[in-house]
């Protein structure tokens, strides 16, 4: 089945729970549309079993919640230790050269280092992934990219939702 939604499906975390199982176990179905991967908002409410690579968490919004696997050696935005080693040599000569936008290339750097895994409950989370059935046979999210954002985003990214819902999800059926 190739035919199914190839950028993710932006989603209340409820309908995760309500989308259809089709006969491939990795694509899904809602209001009409087939898809594989998802894109979630939300703010942590737990986080377990943590460790130097990977966590679960829960995220919750105004719908639900649900459990994500986080493995970060999978995120598309990792970046080697080669380039890193790199980066970091090149700070060191602009530092030495003086170079007037050593601030802008600090936090630059400072961003691209980061701890991927540098959450805290009460962080409001943008995730992208795959629904997939934990050995209990319940529905999680397989993330493959997790960002922190804001409040704000958060305000801004249900106002996205209740847009695409009532234009396009809605008007698909």
């Amino acid at each position: 089945m190739d035919n199914f939604q190839q950028s993710p499906l932006k989603l209340y975390i409820q309908d995760l729970f309500r989308a259809k199982n089709t006969e491939n176990k990795y694509i899904y179905e809602f209001f009409g549309l087939t898809f594989k991967n998802i894109m979630i908002h939300g703010v942590i409410t737990s986080i377990y079993n943590t460790t130097s690579r990977t966590t679960n968490m829960e995220l919750s919004d105004a719908t639900g919640s649900v459990q994500i696997y986080y493995d970060s050696t999978k995120s598309n935005i990792n970046t080697s230790p080669a380039i890193l080693k790199d980066l970091y040599y090149g700070f060191s000569e602009a530092t030495r050269s003086g170079n007037d936008n050593m601030s802008i290339m600090s936090s630059l750097l400072d961003r691209i280092a980061k701890n991927p895994l540098n959450f805290t409950e009460g962080d409001y989370l943008s995730v992208i992934g795959d629904i997939f059935l934990d050995d209990k046979n319940v529905r999680m999210v397989s993330a493959y990219e997790c960002l922190k954002t804001s409040v704000e985003r958060d305000i801004v990214w249900m106002e996205e939702l209740r847009y695409l819902y009532e234009n396009f999800y809605l008007g698909n059926k």
